[in-house]
């Protein structure tokens, strides 16, 4: 047995629900997380590749997953026709924060993905601005005005969401002047 098969093994054995979540904050829903995963995975294990740690094939299909979700436009536009077909589910939530989780999703799902992208890579990975622009093959700039806009559009769909304030984050210094006594 190859190398690669103990460590696809254990991916997804031990770290797929993992998986699953990263992505269903990305895409804002399950079934559509799972394909990502799902997808992620043969695409990452299909390639001759030297995965022969788990946690270097966990960031590779996390990268992956990143990749197939910013690139999904087009087949996002077939799902939203098709949409009308799906039944939601009407389970009882699960525990006191299921709401909050419930609201947090949706406001999430009305981003634009590169928005959507940011906030789960910079809030949620706890990823650098710089890490997430690397990640995205985006400037610096541009993702935090990915994160501004996000952030701004979440204020409105839910208020406020714990994030400081820019404005308190700020220190006013009173340097003297040369010469000033």
């Amino acid at each position: 047995m190859k190398a690669w098969h103990g460590v696809l093994d254990t991916l997804v054995r031990e770290r797929r629900s993992r998986l699953v979540g990263y992505a269903y904050l990305l895409a804002g829903d399950r079934p559509t997380a799972e394909d990502l995963v799902h997808d992620a995975i043969i695409r990452t294990f299909s390639r001759a590749r030297r995965l022969d740690d788990v946690n270097r094939a966990e960031a590779y299909v996390r990268r992956t997953i990143l990749t197939q979700f910013l690139n999904r436009r087009s087949s996002q536009a077939v799902a939203r026709s098709k949409q009308h077909l799906l039944v939601e589910r009407d389970a009882a939530p699960a525990d006191e924060h299921a709401g909050e989780h419930d609201a947090v999703v949706l406001a999430l799902r009305e981003l634009p993905s590169r928005q959507r992208a940011c906030v789960v890579l910079r809030h949620v990975e706890q990823l650098t601005t710089a890490e997430t622009a690397a990640r995205m093959g985006v400037s610096e700039g541009a993702v935090k005005r990915y994160l501004h806009d996000a952030i701004a559009h979440m204020r409105e769909t839910l208020g406020d969401l714990g994030f400081a304030d820019p404005a308190e984050d700020r220190v006013t210094a009173v340097i003297p002047r040369r010469g000033a006594r």
